[in-house]
């Protein structure tokens, strides 16, 4: 058991935290000691409740899926083509790219639902990616008409949804609104931020349309998720932007992504935010967010379930590319092959789809080998983060900014469900304190008494 048990410091108390029993609780340094003295914390200082939580039989640690492949959804990538030129873009988006045929976009989806209904599925879940989906505007049309026909044919529910920059008119807008039943729209701030990190081609403002978009998708029935990249320039804005965005927009959800380093950014003057700057921000903006009834999303802090992987890598999803190849992540193959990966699983093909048995297995088996996450108590919440950009292996084992405010924001947030929010605050108004949990070498248990001061 102690393997699957965590302790952080949290000023002078400690965070116990055992995931796989969905069990946290705040104890003190006798009981830390005595804890990890015995090998457990199944006694010795613990209140009966905690104690009787923890001493039965442990669940199983997740496992990479067995079995026959069980998509998580299909992902289709219309084009790789975008309108917009994103300063931060690593996603590999270019201004002229192949365009899937409409005809292999209705193909994947009655693979899909016929899949689904083989395996006793209620849904029908089809997601877009690009470049920027919707410049390929006949192959979106195309598959969502297909889907909520299929969908009707076979006794399923539909469920549609998008990653879009919102770069288009209102009537595409409009379709969007209507036919989507979650619409992830890319919006950084304020007009002077928006433009900056995500101007359109020759340098175009890309503000009035995306509000635009946003005031659209704000009145129609879809789920309107906006997504919010921070980076130095904008996190010490954080409340102001998230206060206007619920004001205006009214979206069901606002997901916080701290910006990902890449060449372009670097070269456009743009960096990632300090890591505990974001956190203290992330978590003033998250109460405004939560104040006016709107879900704020930090992806890699969803305590609530065990997971071993934090993406669709491993979940059996498949993307389906312009070409008809099939992989099992929407990023680009040349960013795989930089970190020695193959996420490719087969192909689509005259209707056919020829997936390899032992490419599934081999991707199912990558989300289990991260080793510089076996020492975090967020292992189980986290997974790790991107298997591209960031727990690939060959990985420095030292934990990195996207690691330091993700044990941050994770501390917090188990902190607020234990109805210890006023010493989650006390926490982020201490540096050292919130260094010294971040920097913790080893959140395991057994390794308590090597590691504590």
């Amino acid at each position: 058991m102690p393997s699957s048990v965590f302790v952080v410091p949290i000023l002078d108390r400690w965070l116990l935290h055992a995931p796989l029993h969905r069990v946290a609780a705040l104890i003190n340094w006798a009981a830390a000691r005595e804890c990890a003295r015995e090998g457990g914390p199944t006694g010795l200082g613990l209140s009966g409740q905690l104690a009787e939580a923890l001493s039965g039989e442990a669940p199983l640690v997740p496992r990479p899926r067995e079995g026959p492949v069980r998509p998580q959804f299909l992902g289709l990538i219309p084009t790789r083509a975008c309108n917009a030129a994103c300063v931060y873009c690593g996603f590999g988006s270019v201004r002229q790219a192949d365009v899937m045929d409409p005809k292999l976009a209705a193909a994947a989806v009655d693979w899909m639902a016929e899949h689904a209904v083989r395996c006793g599925r209620q849904s029908l879940d089809i997601h877009f990616f690009g470049g920027e989906p919707l410049i390929a505007g006949d192959v979106v049309d195309v598959a969502v008409h297909r889907t909520r026909a299929v969908a009707a044919e076979q006794g399923l529910t539909p469920h549609l949804e998008v990653a879009t920059n919102g770069v288009y008119g209102e009537e595409r807008a409009r379709f969007v609104g209507d036919y989507f039943d979650t619409v992830v729209l890319s919006f950084d701030g304020f007009a002077s931020i928006q433009n900056r990190h995500r101007p359109l081609t020759r340098g175009r403002a890309s503000f009035e349309y995306v509000a635009a978009t946003a005031r659209v998708l704000s009145t129609s029935s879809t789920e309107l998720c906006l997504r919010l990249c921070v980076a130095d320039d904008n996190v010490d804005q954080l409340l102001e932007i998230v206060d206007w965005f619920c004001e205006e927009f009214r979206p069901a959800g606002i997901d916080f992504e701290g910006l990902q380093p890449t060449p372009e950014s670097e070269r456009a003057g743009l960096f990632a935010p300090d890591p505990y700057e974001f956190t203290v921000r992330f978590w003033r903006a998250r109460q405004v967010v939560l104040e006016r009834g709107v879900k704020p999303i930090y992806a890699a802090a969803i305590v609530e379930e065990p997971r071993i992987t934090f993406c669709p890598v491993g979940n059996d999803t498949l993307i389906l590319h312009p070409d008809g190849r099939v992989s099992a992540c929407y990023l680009q193959e040349k960013d795989w092959r930089a970190r020695g990966l193959d996420l490719y699983l087969g192909r689509l093909a005259e209707g056919t789809m020829d997936l390899d048995a032992c490419a599934i297995e081999r991707v199912r088996h990558l989300v289990a080998d991260k080793p510089r996450c076996a020492e975090c108590f967020c292992r189980w919440s986290c997974a790790g983060g991107c298997h591209v950009n960031h727990s690939f292996a060959g990985c420095p084992r030292t934990y990195d900014d996207f690691c330091l405010q993700t044990r941050l924001i994770t501390a917090c947030t188990l902190l607020e469900a234990l109805d210890q929010g006023e010493l989650a605050e006390r926490l982020m108004s201490d540096r050292a304190s919130m260094e010294r949990l971040a920097l913790w070498p080893s959140d395991r248990l057994e390794h308590w008494e090597d590691t504590h001061d």
